[in-house]
């Protein structure tokens, strides 16, 4: 086993740490002018739940290295990350305004979920049928997080 295929299962972490510390000072006040309230209370909170669950399932997918459900999780929060940066990077041209987190999105989370899904196709990480559920996964979650953009407070 390659020990340096390992380190790819961290990538989500990675990625997910450091983008969320350049939303964390705009994020909040931005999505609240462009979509429901957020306070950055709530803000944080989300992102630090998120992070603790991505680096729980980073570190077991590094322990298995292939197939099993820890490694379907890890491949779905990576799939997650990148439309993540998708939204950042459609946000900023349909609002004409700087995205807080674009610049990870561009430079970091979209290049590492092309990495990251290049390493788990070419070292055959994942089943066909794992490969789909993940896919599948991470497109919920990713369209779950946008989405909770749009959920206003209860009164």
């Amino acid at each position: 086993m390659n020990p340096t295929f390992h380190l790819v299962f961290w990538l989500p972490y990675v990625v997910l740490l450091i983008h969320t510390i350049e939303e964390i000072p705009g994020f909040a006040k931005w999505a609240t002018r462009h979509f429901a309230p957020l306070s950055s209370y709530k803000h944080v909170l989300i992102q630090v739940c998120m992070i603790l669950l991505v680096l729980l399932v980073s570190y077991k997918a590094s322990l298995i290295g292939y197939n099993g459900i820890w490694v379907v999780l890890a491949a779905a929060f990576q799939l997650h990350i990148g439309i993540n940066a998708l939204f950042h990077v459609v946000t900023t041209i349909v609002y004409k305004e700087y995205s807080p987190g674009l610049l990870t999105a561009v430079t970091l989370s979209l290049p590492s979920t092309v990495f990251f899904f290049h390493q788990i196709y070419s070292g055959s990480r994942l089943t066909t049928i794992e490969l789909a559920i993940a896919l599948i996964a991470g497109t919920i979650i990713g369209a779950s997080a946008i989405g909770t953009l749009f959920l206003k407070p209860k009164k």
